[in-house]
């Protein structure tokens, strides 16, 4: 059903009456004659097909109607204004990221520092997720975002593709171990990033193996989560790459079948609308953000499979 306004000209002159209570006022307000008002105020009854005030020597008074217009209107310009403030305040002038929680812990924040040293620009309003954007619903400037191009009005800015592969802390092993092929999984807890359900099948799948639910045994809401879990002994867990580095040379965590790497369906990309990919908050974040992944040389194989 196609949803249906007034213009908007009668609303801001109905709302400038009722608030100011005089026709007079309210043309001074707006800039415009009082007749204009007038003009408006009959248009908007016109459309709404009722009475909704009368003028009298005192001002004006509204009908039953128009007390029950006026507060739905009032409240709605209200929240109009407030948008408005908010989007030119420091929060509009910065740029509104979201992204996953891992991404952020384990690779953007310890960068930005230098984003704003780099940019010029201020520093980023950071939202972390493990839901994807609604561009059309969330007040978000841009997002980076592991999947598929999906919609039409957003661009997509690939940056790299993932592998993933299953980790687990060096006294695990030696507790429980040993783990010297996939098959021995079947015997051990495998942790599992609930949002990111799929990976641990689309490991196993690749690898060839049945009959094994990783569901179950651990649920996290994030790799980094899971990973920690696995550093503490909890059982085998599902890294993503590039994110496990840091425990990977530090010994925290093993890698358990280095040949069997498998990517996962879908690349990383920077996604805002295309009607905010000009602004310079958006496209000096993309320039920086590009720079970046240049220089991780963790990210060097992934880029150029992206």
């Amino acid at each position: 059903m196609q949803r249906r306004l007034p213009p908007l000209a009668s609303l801001r002159a109905f709302e400038a009456v009722v608030r100011l209570r005089s026709f007079k006022a309210a043309a001074a307000e707006l800039n415009v004659s009082a007749s204009a008002i007038s003009h408006q105020i009959r248009r908007l009854e016109t459309e709404l097909n009722c009475r909704l005030m009368q003028r009298n020597r005192t001002g004006v008074t509204l009908t039953a109607q128009g007390e029950r217009y006026a507060f739905g209107v009032t409240r709605g310009m209200e929240r109009l204004l407030e948008a408005t403030e908010e989007l030119l305040s420091d929060t509009g002038k910065c740029l509104t990221l979201q992204t996953y929680s891992t991404f952020a812990i384990r690779w953007l924040v310890p960068r930005l520092a230098k984003y704003a040293r780099a940019t010029g620009q201020k520093p980023i309003r950071l939202v972390t997720s493990q839901s994807d954007v609604d561009f059309s619903v969330d007040a978000v400037d841009a997002c980076i975002m592991i999947g598929h191009p999906q919609d039409p009005q957003v661009a997509y800015q690939p940056l790299f593709n993932s592998h993933v592969f299953p980790v687990a802390s060096p006294d695990y092993v030696e507790r429980y171990g040993p783990i010297s092929q996939p098959s021995d999984l079947r015997d051990h807890p495998l942790l599992q990033v609930y949002p990111s359900a799929d990976d641990w099948s689309t490991w196993l799948t690749a690898t060839g193996l049945t009959g094994i639910s990783p569901a179950g045994e651990g649920l996290f809401d994030s790799y980094d989560l899971a990973l920690n879990a696995a550093v503490g002994g909890m059982g085998v867990a599902l890294a993503i790459e590039p994110f496990a580095q840091t425990e990977l040379e530090s010994g925290a965590l093993v890698e358990l079948f280095p040949e069997r790497r498998t990517a996962l369906p879908g690349n990383w990309y920077f996604a805002t609308p295309y009607s905010k990919r000009g602004l310079d908050k958006v496209a000096a974040f993309e320039r920086w953000l590009m720079d970046e992944l240049a220089q991780d040389s963790n990210l060097h194989s992934l880029t150029r499979s992206a």
